[in-house]
């Protein structure tokens, strides 16, 4: 995170290097501001700064809005804390063609709407985390004819292009969730490498934080083995808080093992994870193996959690704990269950409190 953090304050020209730019965050002349505290998500190590081009999801019922960069595609990324010419230049590139030229296809082709892509791409086999591909497609599908050549070369050729709307969804409609008076909904999980937050509903822009996990079970690429592993970051796990994700795998029996799991266990995974499960969605639906469907899980009831002792799992990529590799590979993590007890206890304190406030 830090040599994200570096390289993404030098592009915005705070500094010459990456190394004088921490110089001055550890100095305290760069202010760091929480992306869930401004309306915004951002995948693994991803720091988000005042140029880069922004997609921004509406809901057109209360008008709130929500916010996420753009995606890098893979391999040697920001958001893996990886750097170089190559990181460089594809950010920079970004940010002056990319940004500005789907700007343009939106303002000739009108908004997306995210859940009929959702929809779709589920229909087809993506849980809209670790496995994008799908949805990936029908955006490229959408904007072909729209943007320039290269704009459209980059969208095709990056399988997880979709992973950013999946998660700046997620955020809105969590968002949409939050403040609700007594609500144990878990509105927010997000990692930074060490720790863990968890926010409910009900107990607003509160965090309550544990330790962040090694993903396991896990699938590496070659070359790397467990030893190189990061503990778990970012905040794509809100596409998991809203429903989908690791919460969807029995419908993408294709995702199960880019993160380590057996395509047979998918079945018993969702079995698991639905006492948890806050509602059914109204909309997107899973299609099992057996070819029945059943509506996606929506949303996570924390008081269920801490209940059956069930926490949410998270589909995840790794990155390597050195900076500068990237991603390793993929797996599964899972948030501190200590989170979600002090979590509920402070929300039950809350709500014994409000009648004597009163």
């Amino acid at each position: 995170m830090r040599q994200a953090i570096g390289v993404a304050l030098t592009i915005e020209g705070a500094a010459d290097t990456p190394e004088a730019a921490l110089a001055l965050v550890d100095a305290g002349e760069i202010p760091y501001v929480p992306n869930h505290d401004v309306g915004g998500v951002g995948p693994m190590s991803g720091a988000v700064t005042g140029s880069m081009p922004l997609l921004i999801a509406k809901d057109e019922a209360t008008g709130r809005t929500a916010w996420c960069p753009l995606n890098e595609g893979s391999g040697k990324v920001l958001r893996y804390g990886a750097d170089g010419p190559e990181v460089v230049d594809r950010l920079k590139w970004m940010r002056d063609v990319l940004g500005p030229s789907l700007s343009r296809a939106l303002a000739e082709i009108g908004p997306i709407d995210l859940i009929d892509v959702q929809r779709d791409a589920m229909v087809l086999g993506d849980e809209c985390h670790h496995r994008t591909e799908e949805g990936t497609m029908i955006v490229a599908e959408l904007l072909r004819g729209h943007v320039p050549d290269d704009v459209q070369a980059f969208i095709d050729g990056n399988t997880q292009f979709f992973l950013n709307l999946a998660m700046v969804s997620a955020k809105l409609a969590m968002d949409c969730a939050s403040g609700v008076e007594g609500s144990s909904l878990v509105t927010v999980v997000a990692r930074n490498g060490v720790e863990v937050g968890v926010k409910l509903s009900g107990t607003g822009d509160e965090w309550f934080v544990g330790t962040a996990a090694l993903p396991f079970p896990h699938k590496l690429y070659e070359g790397f083995t467990a030893d190189d592993m990061n503990p778990d970051l970012g905040d794509s796990a809100n596409v998991e808080v809203y429903g989908i994700g690791a919460l969807a795998v029995a419908g993408s029996p294709l995702s199960a093992p880019s993160v380590g799991l057996e395509v047979d266990e998918i079945d018993d995974i969702d079995a698991r994870l639905r006492p948890i499960a806050a509602g059914e969605h109204p909309e997107l639906r899973l299609t099992l193996r057996d070819g029945t469907r059943k509506p996606a899980i929506l949303g996570v009831d924390g008081r269920a959690v801490v209940a059956t002792g069930q926490v949410p799992p998270i589909h995840t990529g790794i990155a390597n704990k050195r900076p500068g590799i990237g991603q390793i590979g993929g797996g599964i993590t899972l948030p501190p269950f200590s989170a979600f007890v002090e979590a509920l206890a402070a929300l039950d304190a809350k709500v014994a409190a409000e009648p004597a406030a009163a």
